[in-house]
């Protein structure tokens, strides 16, 4: 409590970037549960904020990961306008497709290696296949996201799991209270997108 308040009172530039990825992570995911496309310009500053987080944690798959994910979100965003321009059920939530459950192993798999070697390589990296694994299930993630897979939710719940274990071991608090908020978000989403699911899967076999 007395480290927390420590960096509560002595704020940094490090502080701030973290209080804003908080606040700005935590609008974009609640208006993701509400499948509003308001979330996406919160989800990518809150990306913004935590690639230089990572680059200064030395996380640096974290921060690759943040970088692509401001990429994947102009490509979520852009799905998600031209649903609401075009036909508001064009995206429905829905599984991921059996035939892309490979493609995911695979790269969870290589992502998980290739990603770790390469950080291993980088002097002042932290556990870089754990960060490797936990960026890859986040990309997989981000990138349900953008199609409204439902099964989005339980791979933002591995990732935020591991990093808000590898943030606990430096006491980075507010982004420990963030991951533990996306935490109980992600569970809120599977539970207010699986009724929707159902619906949409009970209108497909009408």
């Amino acid at each position: 409590m007395d480290s927390f308040l420590t960096q509560f009172n002595a704020i940094s530039p490090i502080d701030w970037f973290e209080w804003l990825g908080m606040a700005t992570g935590i609008t974009g995911v609640w208006l993701s549960i509400k499948v509003r496309i308001g979330a996406w310009p919160f989800f990518i500053l809150c990306y913004g904020c935590y690639v230089y987080l990572g680059l200064s944690g030395g996380l640096f798959a974290f921060a690759g990961m943040n970088i692509s994910f401001i990429g994947i979100s102009i490509y979520g965003w852009k799905q998600w306008s031209n649903a609401s321009s075009k036909d508001a059920s064009s995206i429905t939530i829905t599984r991921t497709a059996p035939n892309h459950w490979i493609r995911i192993a695979i790269f969870l798999i290589t992502g998980t290696f290739i990603a770790g070697f390469l950080g291993n390589l980088l002097d002042g990296a932290r556990l870089p296949y754990l960060d490797a694994f936990a960026a890859c299930c986040g990309f997989t993630a981000q990138w349900m996201l953008g199609r409204k897979h439902i099964e989005t939710w339980i791979f933002w719940i591995i990732a935020d799991v591991i990093y808000l274990g590898l943030f606990l071991t430096t006491q980075n608090w507010p982004t420990v209270i963030l991951f533990t908020i996306f935490i109980v978000l992600a569970i809120r989403g599977w539970v207010e997108w699986k009724p929707l699911l159902d619906k949409s899967m009970a209108q497909g076999t009408r």
